[in-house]
């Protein structure tokens, strides 16, 4: 590509941070930039300064005054159907990648190119600062800033430019530098290469391609030979003892590294550096080796390498936050790799605790290299495991969070691991559980790091405080401040709610609601807990339940039957078939309560609940009585349209006179055609059916059977029922569920929902 002087570039996607620095370069160079983004950040108005009109969201206008001569530059997550795209094709306009547009750029100046699996971001910020040290007015376009260098690029005198060259959509072949610096090749970006082999080629590309030399790290098999391989002229650098430019004696501290620096045997002195890890020493090295290679002397870089690395860019172990003893380090760190150095560096400070938060990034880099993450997290005391971060990916099989989680499991058995469903939930596990001493380690490289916008929230588990008041002056319910959810939920957790509220009659009931919705407290009722899930991470909120033994009364009236809400649907069929009333006798070896029942439209056998429902007696979630009519329930399938905005608190059943023998046969018949499941800690039925289908046949067909993660496997009769042994976790139920969904998916295109409540 070539941008002829004067043109007018239009950059979408422009407050990412690659297409950011390539906009303030081109601008830099006199071209008039304009640039768009869905959201605009904090990137937005540093470009505005440099010149650049930053415009936010997508539109047509955007290009539609743009002259003959302009062209577009997109980000590769900017999708073939955006409007400026779409405009500019139309018109004929010229559309380059990010990757072309800084490749051309490189190759109108002296350029350095800085590339390799890991760490090119933190080499690159070390060269272009070293260069200033030495005396150079640099220009610069990096991943990332220290803030001695105040941005992610900037034009310096526009004949030296300095670039973190990216593999990742294969861009880095486009690259022709007057210097390459190749720091490690290591497996990655599959979703782009189809193996090792067009991965290496890639590098090999743009080692050709140099017009000067190549620095290469010694130690890496695979950058050492694609080097060598080559017939440019290079030079190596490492940590082993035939390398021509070396560290030796290298000291690791917390914090801080040192070593001496070797170049050709002579040893030029001991450097400081200011940030610890094994890596920044290599990434030190590879700096040094650029200077070297473009002529500095080498007393001259040994004198400046301290000072020039002392910082590292933001994100690459960098503390975030402090409070109460607790220290957050944010790292991101998303290759196996990249993450055993980080939980290195975090070990090396000797906390009390290691709690390691870990978001994934892209569907295809997580399938790939799924069983390579546990190891890497060897020694933290925790691991917290949130989705996903897709990248403009679709799921994968194989590549989704609770696979990770199964390797987990499998590998490290002993590791206490947890899934979080968002950064909220993940915030209210940490801000309850941890003490002074920990070190909380959050690595990834996608949105994870706006879990920091949480910090500044209340470090205790608490409810609003009139939220605290108003449920003292309650009468007849029992508040249990901070409490373990295990009691409420036949499946296993380690989570707790903020309050558990049990209530004695509708009243208090009725006044929790209102509590609840006066203060915009998240709150859940539960039943008898048969079909329940609670996260390992607990439910910042207030769960209710109705007190053991309340809110059981039942009573014949005429030939209807009055029941409350809270009465075991074990013991009501006692009673019915005592009575002698038919209805109901397929509900038999049903867990739960008869509201839980009414809530979920309980079936079995081609029968429901709703068949017997005269009338239903309810509080909304703003704590208002009602009564419905079955017709204005809205039953349906396993659902009940008013208990999704009320909670049931008594119902009129309408049942047959039979005799307590005929009733009796019944359920006898009823339980022997269910599935046996005593002794089994189960919440039966794990998906609804997708009518007009069956959800055991679809799991069945894809092979759930048998599947297990950690303490959870779903049964070898049904494969719509899970079971636990003990010892299993929460995140243990909820991986293998979104496992058994993810296989039906890919299977027969079928979205299964969950008949058990919480979960997804």
């Amino acid at each position: 590509m070539r941008l002829p002087e004067g043109s007018e570039i239009h950059m979408v996607g422009v407050c990412g941070v690659g297409m950011a620095g390539v906009a303030c370069l081109l601008a830099g160079r006199g071209y008039r930039v304009s640039g768009c983004d869905r959201s605009l950040n904090a990137l937005a108005d540093s470009l505005r300064c440099s010149g650049v009109t930053v415009l936010e969201g997508h539109h047509t206008s955007h290009v539609a005054d743009l002259p003959d001569n302009s062209a577009l530059i997109v980000t590769t997550a900017v999708r073939s159907d955006e409007p400026e795209l779409v405009a500019a094709l139309a018109r004929g306009l010229p559309v380059y990648s990010r990757g072309e547009a800084l490749a051309w750029l490189l190759s109108e100046s002296f350029g350095i190119a800085v590339c390799g699996t890991h760490g090119k971001t933190t080499t690159a910020c070390f060269t272009a600062r070293l260069f200033q040290e030495l005396g150079a007015d640099p220009g610069w376009c990096i991943g990332g800033f220290t803030k001695e260098l105040g941005g992610v690029a900037a034009p310096g005198n526009n004949r030296l430019l300095i670039v973190e060259a990216d593999e990742s959509d294969g861009s880095l072949q486009f690259y022709h530098p007057s210097v390459t610096v190749v720091n490690n090749i290591d497996l990655d970006h599959l979703e782009h290469f189809d193996g090792e082999e067009s991965l290496v080629a890639c590098f090999r590309r743009v080692i050709d391609q140099s017009g000067q030399g190549v620095c290469v790290c010694r130690d890496d098999a695979r950058a050492w030979q694609a080097v060598v391989s080559s017939e440019v002229q290079y030079l190596d650098f490492g940590l082993s003892a035939s390398s021509t430019l070396r560290a030796a004696a290298v000291e690791v501290r917390a914090e801080s590294a040192a070593f001496d620096l070797l170049y050709q045997g002579r040893n030029y002195g001991r450097i400081e550096l200011g940030c610890g890890g094994q890596h920044n020493v290599l990434n030190a090295l590879g700096a040094a080796s650029a200077a070297i290679m473009c002529g500095h002397a080498m007393e001259a870089v040994a004198a400046a390498l301290s000072a020039a690395c002392s910082q590292l860019p933001g994100r690459r172990f960098e503390q975030i936050h402090a409070v109460n003893g607790v220290r957050f380090i944010a790292d991101y760190a998303h290759h196996p790799v990249e993450l055993k150095a980080a939980v290195e560096m975090a070990l090396a400070i000797q906390p009390g605790r290691v709690i390691a938060v870990f978001q994934p990034h892209r569907y295809t880099r997580t399938l790939a290299l799924g069983t390579h993450f546990p190891a890497a997290f060897r020694g933290v005391d925790e691991v917290m495991l949130l989705p996903v971060y897709a990248a403009s990916e679709t799921v994968v099989e194989g590549g989704d969070i609770c696979d990770l989680y199964g390797h987990f499991r499998e590998q490290l058995p002993e590791l206490r691991v947890l899934l979080a469903r968002n950064l909220k939930e993940c915030w209210f596990y940490l801000r309850h559980t941890l003490r002074s001493g920990d070190l909380v380690l959050i690595a990834g490289a996608g949105d994870i790091i706006d879990l920091r916008g949480y910090f500044d929230q209340a470090p205790e588990c608490a409810l609003p405080a009139a939220a605290v008041s108003g449920l003292q002056q309650i009468e007849r319910i029992t508040v249990t401040a901070h409490a373990a959810l295990s009691s409420c939920s036949t499946l296993p957790t380690a989570g707790r709610c903020c309050s558990l509220v049990e209530v004695e009659d509708p009243a208090g009931l009725q006044a929790v609601l209102a509590l609840c919705c006066a203060n915009s407290v998240p709150w859940r009722m539960v039943g008898a807990g048969m079909n329940s899930w609670f996260s390992d991470c607990g439910f910042e909120g207030i769960v209710i339940r109705i007190k053991s033994g309340c809110l059981g009364r039942h009573a014949l009236k005429g030939d209807l039957v009055e029941a409350e809400c809270g009465l075991n649907g074990a013991r009501l069929l006692d009673w019915l078939e005592a009575q002698g009333l038919s209805g109901l006798e397929f509900l038999e070896g049903v867990p739960g309560t008869l509201g839980g029942w009414l809530a979920m439209n309980a079936g079995a056998h081609g029968s429901e609940i709703a068949d017997c429902v005269s009338r239903v007696d309810f509080i909304d979630f703003a704590g208002q009585l009602g009564c419905a009519s079955v017709e204005d329930c809205g039953f349906a399938y396993r659902a009940c349209e008013l208990l999704q905005q009320a909670v049931a608190v008594g119902c009129t059943l309408k049942l047959t006179h039979r005799g307590s023998e005929a009733v009796r046969a019944r359920r006898r018949m009823a339980r022997d055609a269910r599935i046996p499941l005593q002794r089994l800690r189960t919440a039966g039925s794990v998906f609804r059916n997708p009518s007009p289908e069956s959800a055991g046949r679809l799991l069945d067909q894809a092979g759930c059977k048998g599947m297990r993660v950690g303490g959870a496997y779903v049964t070898d009769f049904h494969a719509n029922i899970i079971a636990v042994n003990q010892g299993a976790t929460g995140s243990d139920v909820a991986a293998l569920i979104q496992k058994m969904r993810n296989r039906v998916w890919f299977e027969s295109k079928v979205d299964l929902k969950t008949e058990i409540c919480g979960v997804l």
